[in-house]
Formats: structure tokens, sequence, C-alpha cells
């Protein structure tokens, strides 16, 4: 079974989003949270998917949109390692 591997920054994006968006609705972010890692799941199964990219440090990655967020993951042996999740209306070439 393909696994899900979180950067540290990726860690932080999660928990700092569900932060935000439990201080005025508590069940939506707990909602949002399986959504995410319910498309962090796909994206393992299918490490392909989303689009390519180049990080600003020169490095390959991919993204693929979930909702709202723009998830940032890299292909790895045994699935996808999440890079990052943020906002889509963040200027994602300075990310």
């Amino acid at each position: 079974m393909a696994k899900v591997h979180y950067s540290k920054s990726a860690s932080t994006d999660l928990a700092a989003n569900a932060e935000y968006i439990a201080r005025d609705k508590p069940d939506v972010a707990y909602r949002w949270i399986e959504k995410i890692e319910a498309t962090c799941e796909l994206l393992a199964a299918n490490p392909e998917m989303g689009q390519p990219r180049m990080t600003r440090s020169g490095g390959r990655c991919r993204s693929f949109v979930s909702g709202n967020y723009v998830l940032f993951f890299r292909p790895v042996a045994d699935g996808v390692e999440i890079v990052r999740i943020v906002r889509g209306e963040r200027d994602l070439d300075r990310i």
C-alpha cells in the first residue's frame, strides 16, 4: 500500500490551516482535515496526478488542487511526500 509522508512544512501547514478554520467552525475543520488526508492518499496511490512544477530552488514537484487548497508533493519510492498545503489564492510561484 502506498504511503503518505508529510514534510515538516506540510505538517505545519495542515495544523495551521485547520486551526484557522476551527476558530469559527470546528466541525468544518475536522472535515477539512479528512478531505486533505483523503486527497493525500489518492496522490500516494497515483503519484503522477497533478501538474508538474519546478520549485524556486530548482527541484521538481507536482501540485494538485483540493477545494481551495493546493497540495505540493513529490513521488517517492513507497508513495508521496507532501511538501506544502497552501491556500490557492496565494502567489504559488513564490512558495
